[in-house]
């Protein structure tokens, strides 16, 4: 693979390791997700097995045939989420946004997107990935605060997003556990996102960034000020992640309807919920294959379905996301970037941080 500096995010777990020594603080870490990373995918798919062969998989089968005919309504959805995505990410460089090329840009967003779906703690590395392979257009210090910042906006949207499930699923199961959870993970992403970003605007973080390391300190300034620039609650990218979910919403809505289930707009936002609180508790599994499952199997009773028919929901969701992993997988192999360094790009002059 060419542009092996631009794929680092992609090189795995053991890229910090050379000669037996390492060479990176986090390796011990890394290894750790290496070997946990097969266990947890193992898992979750035995409990998958075990879900199919209660809710019977002759039944199964025939309602996943039945939906196949609109599954390209759904993939055309997802187009316009991973364009929702790109745009965030692309709006959270602020005055550096037009350093990055469209196509670049889309590039990066094919292949964090197979991350995200892959590794765990997807979102995370997703944006990880994203700021490796744009760094070379805007720096290292104003990649890594833009990955931040859009880390940060797409937990406010999860967050806002959450509220209105959380009263769809009232609607439907009044003050049951779901219900709770939605609300409880509808708090928790609004305050990680709000503390993650008065965090990294903090005066004291490049100070301590100048004490651990000195090449880091020469950094600090760009990194600040980009983290400076906008407001406290990063609202344009939020909000591209909040069309993002309401375009998730209606591809719910076209997955019950193709399954046979009621497709009302408490119903898709009931399951939008139920899909949020799955990805919060499955983090660690890849694609959150058998925890996504579960959730809606359990949630059969409310949603007035077999258990079938709610899981082929997930069922379904999960090969449109199989999709756009192995387009996102085979990017880098067919799609090859220029190659940039930092020192061809001219950047723009960098504010002084104003943040308190």
């Amino acid at each position: 693979m060419s542009n092996v500096h631009h794929e680092a995010a992609l090189a795995g777990p053991m890229a910090g390791v050379s000669g037996g020594q390492t060479t990176e603080p986090g390796v011990w870490r890394r290894r750790l997700l290496t070997v946990l990373k097969p266990v947890f995918a193992l898992g979750g798919l035995g409990m998958l097995t075990a879900m199919v062969h209660k809710a019977g998989a002759g039944e199964l089968k025939a309602t996943l045939l039945t939906a196949l005919p609109l599954l390209p309504w759904v993939v055309l959805l997802e187009m316009g989420r991973q364009t929702c995505d790109a745009t965030a990410t692309r709006l959270s460089y602020g005055a550096r946004a037009g350093q990055v090329p469209l196509g670049v840009l889309v590039r990066a967003q094919l292949i964090g997107t197979a991350v995200s779906s892959m590794a765990p703690a997807g979102r995370t590395a997703a944006e990880a990935t994203k700021a490796t392979l744009l760094t070379p257009y805007t720096g290292g210090a104003s990649a890594t605060a833009a990955a931040a910042t859009s880390q940060a906006a797409s937990l406010g949207a999860g967050g806002l997003i959450s509220f209105p499930c959380a009263v769809a699923s009232y609607l439907m199961t009044g003050w049951s556990a779901f219900t709770v959870g939605m609300l409880v993970h509808g708090f928790v992403l609004l305050l990680a996102s709000l503390g993650m970003r008065a965090g990294l605007r903090a005066k004291r973080l490049g100070a301590w960034m100048q004490r651990r390391c000195a090449k880091w300190g020469a950094h600090a300034e760009v990194f600040q000020a980009s983290v400076c620039a906008g407001g406290l609650c990063p609202w344009r990218p939020m909000l591209a992640f909040l069309v993002s979910r309401v375009l998730q919403v209606m591809q719910y809505a076209v997955l019950a309807h193709a399954v046979g289930i009621d497709a009302t707009v408490v119903q898709a936002l009931f399951t939008q919920g139920l899909y949020l609180v799955a990805l919060a508790m499955g983090s660690l599994v890849p694609g959150q294959v058998g925890v996504t499952d579960g959730m809606f199997s359990l949630a059969a009773g409310a949603m007035g379905t077999s258990a079938a028919k709610a899981m082929s929901i997930a069922l379904l969701a999960h090969a449109v996301q199989a999709v756009f992993v192995l387009v996102g997988a085979l990017t880098p192999l067919v799609w090859r970037a220029r190659k940039v360094t930092v020192a061809q790009v001219v950047p723009p002059p960098v504010p002084v941080p104003v943040c308190h």
